[in-house]
C-alpha cells in the first residue's frame, strides 16, 4: 500500500505542476533581464539579486524547480506572450499597457529616483532641474518615460528641454553618469541605493524620490489563472515566514519597498 501511494504521489506531482499553469510539469521559467539591481544584476556570469532569489523561494513553496532564462527587458513580454517562459520577475512596473496583456503579483512598491555624480556639482534637486541637461534612463522603462514627461514640462515652462539616453539598463546609465556622458540618471529607489552602496564615492541622490506610488509585479499571461493563484499564495507564504523581510534586507531595498 505504502509503495502504492509513493507512486500515485510521482504521477500526481507532473499533473498538479501542469494544473498550476506552468509550460513544463514541474518547473517554472522565469524571464528576467538582469540590468535593473538590486532587483537583478549578473556576476560572475550569473543572474543575482532580489528577484532571483525571490523566484527561487515562490518556486519552493509552489513545490516546482524554478529556471531563469535571461532576455533584453523589452524582449521579456513578447517572450511571455510567446509561451517561452512562464512568468516574468524582473523588476517589471504595473501599468496600464501591461495590464492589458497579463496578470500580475504585487511584490515591491518604488518611486522614481534621480541620481547624479557626487557632491551634486548641477544642483540637481527636482524634476524640474533637469531642465537643459542630459539625462540617461533605462530604455522601454517607467523611467524613460520620468525622462520624457520632465522634458515635456520644462519646454511648457519656457525652459530648455531634456537631453534623453536611453540606454539599455540602470548599469550601463550609472555608466554613463561615471563617465560625463550624462548629468543625471533616472532609476528606481532601491536601485539608487544599490548604486551608492557599490559605489559611495560616485554618486548623490539629486533630491527625494518621487511617485513612491509605483508597484514592481510579476507578471502571468492574462487568463493563466491558476499559475497567478499559485504565485500569489507563495509569495504571501514567504511573507509569512519572514524570507520576504530578510530578502528585502539582503539587498538594501529602502524603508517602504514592502507591498505588504
Amino acid at each position: 500500500m505504502l509503495r502504492l501511494l509513493a507512486l500515485a504521489c510521482v504521477l500526481l506531482a507532473p499533473m498538479m505542476a501542469r494544473a498550476q499553469g506552468t509550460l513544463t510539469p514541474g518547473t517554472v521559467v522565469w524571464g528576467l533581464a538582469a540590468t535593473f539591481p538590486p532587483f537583478e544584476a549578473m556576476q560572475d556570469g550569473k543572474p543575482v539579486g532580489f528577484d532571483v532569489d525571490l523566484a527561487e523561494a515562490v518556486a519552493k513553496r509552489m513545490g516546482v524547480k524554478s529556471e531563469i532564462q535571461g532576455f533584453e527587458f523589452k524582449g521579456l513580454v513578447p517572450a511571455l506572450l510567446g509561451k517561452r517562459i512562464d512568468a516574468i520577475i524582473s523588476g517589471m512596473y504595473v501599468n496600464a499597457d501591461r495590464l492589458q496583456v497579463a496578470d500580475f503579483v504585487p511584490y515591491v512598491l518604488v518611486g522614481n529616483q534621480i541620481v547624479v555624480r557626487k557632491g551634486n556639482p548641477l544642483k540637481i534637486t527636482e524634476a524640474m532641474s533637469l531642465c537643459g541637461h542630459r539625462v540617461a534612463a533605462p530604455v522601454g522603462t517607467a523611467f524613460e518615460l520620468a525622462a520624457k514627461k520632465a522634458d515635456t514640462d520644462c519646454k511648457a515652462a519656457g525652459k530648455d528641454g531634456v537631453t534623453l539616453l536611453a540606454l539599455g539598463g540602470s548599469t550601463t546609465c550609472a555608466l554613463a553618469l561615471k563617465e560625463d556622458r550624462a548629468d543625471a540618471i533616472i532609476v528606481s529607489g532601491p536601485t539608487a541605493a544599490a548604486f551608492q552602496a557599490d559605489s559611495p564615492d560616485a554618486f548623490d541622490n539629486g533630491g527625494p524620490s518621487y511617485a513612491n506610488e509605483t508597484k514592481v509585479g510579476i507578471a502571468v499571461v492574462k487568463g493563466n489563472a491558476d499559475l497567478l493563484a499559485a504565485i500569489d499564495k507563495a509569495v504571501k507564504a514567504t511573507v509569512a515566514d519572514g524570507t520576504y523581510a530578510a530578502l528585502l534586507k539582503k539587498w538594501h531595498l529602502p524603508e517602504g519597498s514592502s507591498a505588504f
